[in-house]
């Protein structure tokens, strides 16, 4: 066997040689199709399949404070208290191990060369002993480091970080970081692969939770102390032999003490013991969208490899017409059926092979292309491809079953070839038969249909896209400037804090270009419900019945400035300052869940964690907080003046484009605070790209695998037409004998093809209405038969068909009939 195996491979590498642009084109098609395959593979593998490089992930859970009566509403898991996180490690009897971890901090990193931002992650005892993690560098923090607030200042950096921002060195263990102004040790640095409990993006810096008081915001520095402010989420490790179920029951009978011992903070919570996937995929819409995206690009690229594989078949048939002469004197003089298949089926073994050898490196090249679109600001903080041995074997696989997807029936088919009737052909031309014709033109009106619903698919993403500019998010994003910076990190106090806020606005109000300016503690589409709220009058019986509510502490002016019309009430002014009525501005969602008759407008409210109640002075239009295009969901706003220690991020409207005031502003802000470094510059169209990066990327792929499947599809229309025309060399010869005209050949090869072709687009119509029901949510609300799609796309395939069918019809239409005489 081993050796019949060799004698045919070497035989199939000959054999290939001595047609070297057959064997160029095959493994080219090859290549293209399953070189796309593995490109989204590697996203799948690194972003679903390997997204945390754990010890035995399949033990790990993440936990989450709920409300006890399951409640359905946004932002219904919640993180959860240090205090009550402590008494879960504490007492349980489920899980071997359990931490927590924040969300995305922005910090400020110090150096000599100047300032700049840092992303870190605050992590409480438990945190990497859960996740079973080693060092790559150094140690993790040792319990003594992450027992005592304020004792240990030291850091755990990512790998990426090390690497680019730290630039690999070698002597980082001991190194002095300053972050926010205070000096960390470095004492670790994490494996490589690692973002944290999260799939796509991860801090560059890991603090301990100890250290809160030193890092946070005024308004959070005592998360350590206040059981009221939930903030870590929380990762732990089942015990062997406890299942998810067990967990749930064990932390629940904690969670019904908690609820007891401190019923201001806990009545009514519970915990939900929720699979680790949950927590990875909290910041990107969940385990079920990113599946989702996974199968849709997996299904359109899987569609190119079929038309590859269709192609490849329709040239091996078409080579196997022409070696019908060959394979039958083999057949004379001994060879069996059996063993000519074998040897034909080696051939695309080997055609496979070579190609998904090509293929490997397109993967990888486009993998590289794909990840150069990653934002250069965020980019050490975002997932590389992981082109690992699951990748490789992948590609292997994939090219066997590519070998017998587009070999078996090729191979039959030579191998029964008629061996008397091709004797005697002797140097004629042989022509395929029938039914080979007949499933050669099946395949390639398949390729036509199968290349539609691709580019359908990319025409409906793009144009998806372009309507998501157009969805109204509640404010103006045009001639829209955002600067973030944090002077509390360089030491400024409440105080201090309170008259850069004002001498900023007043400077930068009065710049030429400048139409207004304002402060806002959140940036646009960051923000949850997360915080409840306690209507006066209407008390809940429990705080677990309280409503979750988006918080933003806002300036004088920022409505205007963000053009959020103002629709009840008034807005804030200066006098709503420290030592005046507490007041705050709320949302119309808020408003229609308490007050639906409209009289919101001096009600009085009161926040979770906060002991001042609240009188309600305006209502303003409702915006998107954590999302484009999201469900409506209510916001309170707080004014500045009145809250001045908390954390607030420059916004400007520009008069015009708003690149033109960004020199002038980041001047007077340095004239007037030196040390205070601006982290980051956003536009309002800025901040519209990157909340549809991922669509604008998924768009760019379906893009490129539907214009490959055109050109595949393209290409393999104009070879079989080619080579029908070339079998037909007697018949044409004869009709221009009998007086057709140029034209008329012309019109003949034309109809010939283009019938395919349209058979192709009618099916593929077909096809894609079906498919594009099944991505109606993915579409920001456009019709999922949306007309101009659907006629781009069958437009844009019937002209380059159009063209594939022209050449070898012009070919025909310009041959010599004495000529195509002689040779038939």
């Amino acid at each position: 066997m081993a050796s019949d195996l060799l004698r045919n491979t070497k035989y199939a590498m000959r054999s290939l040689g001595r047609a070297p642009a057959f064997s160029f084109f095959a493994i080219l098609t090859l290549a293209l199709g399953i070189g796309a395959t593995t490109t989204v593979f590697t996203v799948v593998n690194t972003i679903l399949l390997h997204p945390l490089p754990a010890s035995d992930p399949s033990h790990l859970v993440s936990l989450y404070t709920t409300d006890a009566k399951g409640q359905k509403q946004s932002g219904s898991l919640l993180p959860t208290a240090y205090l009550n996180l402590k008494d879960y490690q504490s007492r349980n009897t489920a899980l071997s191990s359990a931490g927590g971890f924040s969300p995305p901090l922005v910090l400020t990193l110090t150096e000599n060369s100047g300032s700049e931002r840092l992303f870190g992650q605050l992590v409480t005892s438990g945190y990497f002993e859960s996740l079973g993690l080693e060092p790559f560098k150094g140690r993790f923090f040792l319990p003594g480091e992450i027992s005592t607030p304020g004792s240990a200042p030291v850091a755990v950096l990512s790998y990426n970080a090390w690497k680019i921002r730290f630039h690999q060195d070698a002597n980082i263990i001991g190194r002095i970081v300053v972050i926010n102004e205070i000096t960390f040790t470095a004492i670790g640095v994490a494996p490589e692969g690692f973002l944290g409990v999260s799939a796509i993006f991860g801090p560059d810096v890991w603090l301990p939770a100890t250290m809160a008081a030193q890092v946070l915001p005024l308004p959070m520095q005592d998360i350590l102390r206040d059981r009221e402010k939930p903030f870590f989420q929380v990762v732990g490790r089942l015990k062997t032999g406890i299942d998810r179920s067990q967990a749930q029951a064990n932390l629940q009978t904690i969670a019904s003490s908690l609820q007891q011992e401190f019923p201001d903070a806990n009545a009514g919570r519970t915990i939900s013991v929720q699979p680790i996937t949950t927590a990875l995929f909290s910041s990107t819409g969940g385990e079920a969208g990113a599946k989702f995206v996974s199968a849709v690009l997996l299904a359109i690229v899987g569609l190119v490899l079929i038309i590859a594989c269709s192609n490849v078949a329709n040239l091996l048939m078409a080579r196997a017409v022409r070696r019908q002469q060959e394979i039958a004197v083999r057949l004379a003089i001994g060879a069996s059926r059996a063993r000519l298949f074998r040897q034909l089926i080696t051939e695309s073994f080997v055609l496979a092979i070579f190609g998904g050898a090509v293929g490997i490196w397109v993967g990888y090249e486009g993998c590289r292309f794909l990840w150069s679109f990653r934002p250069p600001d965020v980019a050490r903080n975002l997932a590389d491809p992981k082109l690992d041995s699951t990748v490789f074997v992948f590609a292997f696989l994939l090219s066997i079953v590519t070998a017998f997807i587009f070999g078996v029936i090729p191979s039959l088919r030579a191998s029964k070839t008629d061996l008397v009737n091709n004797l005697k052909e002797g140097s004629h031309l042989a022509a395929p038969s029938a039914s080979s014709a007949r499933l050669q033109k099946a395949l390639l009106s398949g390729q036509v249909a199968l290349s539609l619903v691709s580019l359908v698919a990319a025409s409906l993403f793009f144009r998806a896209v372009q309507h998501a500019y157009t969805i109204d998010p509640g404010f103006d994003e045009n001639h829209l400037a955002v600067f973030m910076m944090n002077p509390e990190q360089v030491g400024y106090d409440a105080v201090q804090l309170q008259a850069f806020h004002r001498d900023v606005k007043d400077r930068v109000s009065g710049l030429p270009g400048v139409a207004a300016a304002s402060w806002a503690s959140n940036m646009p589409f960051w923000s949850s419900a997360s915080r409840g709220v306690s209507i006066e009058g209407q008390e809940q019986k429990r705080k677990s019945e309280m409503l979750n509510t988006v918080t933003n502490t806002v300036d004088v002016d920022y409505f205007k400035v963000m053009h959020i019309p103002l629709l009840d009430g008034r807005d804030f002014t200066d006098g709503d300052r420290d030592g005046s009525l507490p007041v705050v501005v709320i949302n119309e969602d808020l408003a229609r869940r308490y007050w639906p008759g409209g009289d919101a407008i001096g009600k009085r409210l009161r926040l979770v964690g906060d002991s001042v109640t609240r009188q309600v002075i305006g209502v303003v239009k409702n915006s998107n907080y954590t999302t484009l295009g999201e469900a409506p969901q209510p916001c309170i706003y707080l004014p500045l003046r009145q809250n001045p220690g908390a954390t607030a991020t420059l916004y400007v409207r520009a008069a015009r484009d708003p690149e033109s005031v960004l020199g002038e502003v980041q001047r007077e802000v340095k004239a007037l605070a030196p040390k205070v470094e601006i982290s980051d510059i956003r536009t309002g169209a800025r901040f519209m790209d990157q909340i549809l990066w991922s669509a604008r990327i998924v768009v760019s792929m379906l893009g490129v695998f539907g214009l490959l499947a055109l050109i595949l599809a393209s290409v393999g229309l104009y070879g079989l037409l080619a080579y029908l025309v070339r079998g037909r060399q007697r018949e044409i010869g004869v009709r221009m004998a009998l007086g057709a005209s140029r034209p008329a050949i012309l019109l003949l090869v034309m109809r010939q093809g283009m019938v395919l072709v349209c058979s192709g687009v009618g099916i593929g119509l077909a096809l894609s209405l079906l498919i594009s029901r099944a991505l109606a949510k993915m579409l920001f609300g456009l019709n999922p038969a949306d007309p101009l799609s659907l006629a781009g796309a069958s437009s844009a395939l019937i002209l380059v068909a159009a063209l594939a069918c022209y050449l070898p019809a012009l070919a025909a239409s310009r041959m010599d009939p004495m000529g195509a005489l002689r040779k038939g």
